[in-house]
């Protein structure tokens, strides 16, 4: 009987109205403060390692675009190439075959 007594002086208030508890209410506020606090900083690191990992996805997207990029400016900069897009817009501009001659004094 006297444990159905309690859990109702719980429930209905009185067990908080009660001078030692009343005593302990800053305590008590400190550490709901506290909780807060904990589980405003786990929701703000995980934002913060959330836009690191898109972050690095958007770099690694961009490095090989990069490369992508280059491999086809270095293909379109061949003497190779160059030689027959010129024959192809009809230049008559020609390779040429001679090797270059060092002219010394």
């Amino acid at each position: 009987m006297a444990d159905a007594h309690d859990i109702q002086s719980w429930l209905n208030g009185d067990k908080l109205r009660s001078q030692k508890i009343r005593e302990q209410y800053p305590l008590i506020g400190l550490i709901v403060a506290l909780v807060f606090v904990y589980i405003f900083a786990g929701y703000q690191a995980a934002k913060q390692q959330h836009r690191l990992t898109d972050t690095k996805k958007e770099m690694l997207d961009a490095k090989f675009r990069y490369m992508t990029i280059s491999a086809e400016l270095t293909n379109l900069t061949r003497q190779s190439t160059v030689v027959e897009v010129l024959k192809e817009n009809g230049s008559e501009l020609r390779e040429n075959n001679v090797p270059p001659v060092k002219i010394e004094n």
